[in-house]
């Protein structure tokens, strides 16, 4: 297929695709799928991920469709895509791994009584987030976790700053609900940890 007929292929389908075309988008899909997981197994080694990643990617061109408006080829227009996901998942990962270490030093600094009690805590509040709902989890960890701005995470997700807002609150209520027996142990741990 020639650049031109490339171009005008991409138009078409992406102008179908703003009328609803399911057809459009499984016909985009398929033409661009693989190559796109390959493309992001150069950032990212693992497949699974990849192909995550790709979908998401997919899913967002589609809830965004209405609005689209590429100025490069589409091609060009889904590695971006793919290109920054992988980015935010390397990230992601690296705040998580930041994350990690800084807590392994706190837990060490515990005596085992104290660590018996982190521990339950830590459970406790591991079970509240995993009650959580996929989005609200999702939310929470770019707030807590990854430290992004309400904005910041209502422009990645793709909803309003006020879903952002009640997601946050309700993952902060329910932890409050199951940690209200450790107040105590929370101050103990809080005090060790900062004198």
């Amino acid at each position: 297929m020639s650049p031109q007929e490339e171009l005008l292929n991409d138009h078409m389908l992406l102008a179908a695709l703003k009328f609803d075309s399911h057809e459009a988008f499984v016909k985009m899909f398929r033409i661009y799928y693989v190559d796109l997981v390959m493309f992001a197994g150069t950032i990212i080694p693992e497949k699974a991920t990849c192909e995550d990643i790709v979908q998401n990617v997919f899913t967002r061109i589609w809830s965004e469709r209405k609005e689209l408006d590429i100025r490069t080829s589409l091609k060009s227009y889904l590695l971006k895509g793919v290109q920054n996901f992988c980015l935010d998942e390397l990230r992601r990962r690296n705040v998580r791994l930041r994350y990690e270490t800084e807590s392994r030093r706190h837990i060490l600094a515990l005596s085992p009584e104290e660590y018996y009690l982190y521990s339950e805590l830590r459970d406790e509040i591991n079970n509240a987030i995993a009650s959580l709902s996929p989005n609200e989890r999702e939310t929470f960890f770019l707030s807590r976790v990854e430290h992004l701005k309400y904005k910041e995470i209502a422009d990645r997700l793709g909803v309003s700053v006020r879903t952002v807002e009640t997601r946050i609150s309700k993952a902060l209520k329910l932890i409050k609900a199951s940690i209200g027996d450790f107040t105590m142990l929370i101050a103990v741990i809080i005090y060790k940890l900062f004198i």
